[in-house]
């Protein structure tokens, strides 16, 4: 049988530490509890000894500096190395960044904590301040239950940052176009259903219609030949026929009352201008998206047939760098796409399968899971069966077609190669085949990135992409057009 550690979440840049100190009290830990104004900080050594009692420290470069100053004299007097201190708090807000990434920038040796577990740490669990959360942080530290190294860096953050930022955006976008379906409701009725108006909803014309003192009335007020111009500026098919069906319907329904019309009609005029800000916005976070995936291995993902760019972008940002993920297990659950399993009872207990965690990254949940339906509906011919035997089976298809999706995604972005279908892996196909299967899927792929236009970004002779189109260019002898 396999030995192995039962501690297998610990930090292992806290273990190296306390193995080259050799002295558990020849280590000093320094616990905080973060705030926005002022942080609480506390000196400890490797064995919980209490240095230095609680302290307020500033949450600015000045209290940066004054605990620091604290921090060194305090070793000097117990004759404890500067290259064995660890910093330690809970995971917060964006209030603590710039002060965590300055000690970071300085090689000071910064943990993160995870605030639930450390809540369990608490030496009294009825009651809840800095004191006993400083306790708790402590002990998470020194059981080395913590993570040293920031959940991204480099492009991976940069990715994050501004898939979280569309991501809220087109939640925005959302409740506008809730609002102003409140609105044409009450203005208009029917309006936005394209089969009663001609209309497709939320489009250029539909807004610029809602926009200019909108409502049954003005619509039935205007001349036919200034509408039907108005919908051949929007490159409306047919706009003559469509003004016509517009007036028509218009003259059916319920006409607001006049003595109401102005304010609803400013309201609706503004949440137009709105939507249209948050549009404008949000497509040009996708081409920044676009940009900044290129620059990633996350990139290989959009050559699965059914996943896009904002997929790719969302999976690749939660991930990070995929050289320095844990194993595809661990990934499973932190994506919250796995059941909880229960067993008692000794040998003779059988296993209880329940439902999954709450305790989960929610957003790489939800990019995963759309990503397993994408390709259930569109995806490889291979992959759209599975995804139906597992339905037909009675199983939930998008968690076990996400668990495979993650392991795919891992697989193509740790070896820099795009997606092969399984009957062309390994020595059993020719080039052949493979040739001719990168010949006909090459459109496709190009086609995602031109549409974001990002085509020349990500097929640069410097980016992943590019790299490999370079390779398989020279290695099968075939022309990728771009």
């Amino acid at each position: 049988m396999k030995k192995r550690n039962v501690f297998q979440n610990q930090s292992q840049e806290i273990l190296s530490l306390f193995e080259k100190a050799n002295d558990r009290s020849k280590v000093m830990c320094i616990p905080i509890d973060y705030a926005k104004k002022d942080h609480l900080a506390m000196l400890c050594d490797g064995n919980g000894r209490i240095i230095r009692k609680p302290f307020s420290v500033k949450n600015s470069p000045e209290g940066k500096n004054y605990l620091i100053d604290q921090v060194k004299k305090s070793c000097h007097h117990h004759g404890i190395s500067l290259q064995h201190i660890v910093f330690g708090g809970e995971d917060c807000g964006s209030y603590t960044d710039n002060f965590i990434s300055t000690l970071r920038s300085e090689n000071w040796l910064v943990a993160g904590v995870n605030a639930h577990d450390a809540k369990t740490q608490r030496e009294n669990v009825q009651a809840s301040t800095d004191r006993l959360d400083l306790l708790g942080i402590c002990k998470m530290i020194l059981s080395c239950r913590a993570n040293c190294s920031p959940a991204q860096s480099g492009n991976y953050l940069d990715l994050r940052t501004l898939v979280r930022q569309r991501r809220k955006m087109v939640n925005m976008t959302t409740g506008v176009k809730n609002r102003i379906h409140t609105f044409v409701d009450q203005i208009f009725p029917g309006f936005l259903n394209e089969k009663n108006s001609g209309i497709l909803p939320f489009s250029k014309c539909s807004l610029l219609l809602m926009e200019d003192r909108f409502s049954v009335h003005q619509i039935l007020r205007r001349r036919r030949s200034t509408l039907t111009k108005l919908l051949t500026r929007c490159a409306i098919h047919q706009p003559d026929n469509c003004a016509k069906k517009l007036q028509q319907y218009a003259a059916q329904v319920f006409k607001p009352p006049e003595n109401h019309l102005t304010t609803l009609q400013i309201s609706l005029k503004q949440q137009a201008k709105l939507f249209n800000c948050l549009q404008e916005s949000t497509e040009q976070l996708e081409k920044e998206i676009a940009e900044s995936l290129a620059q990633t291995q996350g990139a290989f993902l959009t050559s699965i047939r059914g996943i896009g760019i904002i997929l790719a972008a969302g999976v690749c940002a939660e991930i990070g760098n995929p050289n320095k993920q844990k194993s595809l297990s661990n990934l499973v659950s932190y994506s919250g796409i796995i059941p909880r399993v229960k067993q008692t009872g000794g040998i003779q207990g059988k296993p209880q399968t329940k439902k999954v965690g709450k305790r989960c990254n929610r957003i790489l949940k939800d990019y995963v899971v759309q990503s397993a339906s994408h390709i259930g509906l569109h995806g490889p011919e291979d992959l759209m069966l599975d995804y139906k035997k597992r339905d037909a089976q009675g199983q939930h298809a998008d968690f076990g077609m996400g668990r495979k999706f993650l392991r795919m995604a891992m697989g193509l972005m740790r070896t820099s190669q795009t997606y092969l279908p399984k009957s062309l892996r390994g020595k059993k196909s020719s080039m052949k085949e493979r040739s001719q299967y990168y010949l006909m899927t090459w459109p496709k792929l190009r086609v995602k990135w031109r549409n974001v236009n990002a085509l020349d970004i990500a097929f640069d002779k410097d980016m992943p992409l590019g790299q490999w189109r370079n390779m398989i260019q020279e290695l099968y002898g075939i022309e990728l057009k771009l």
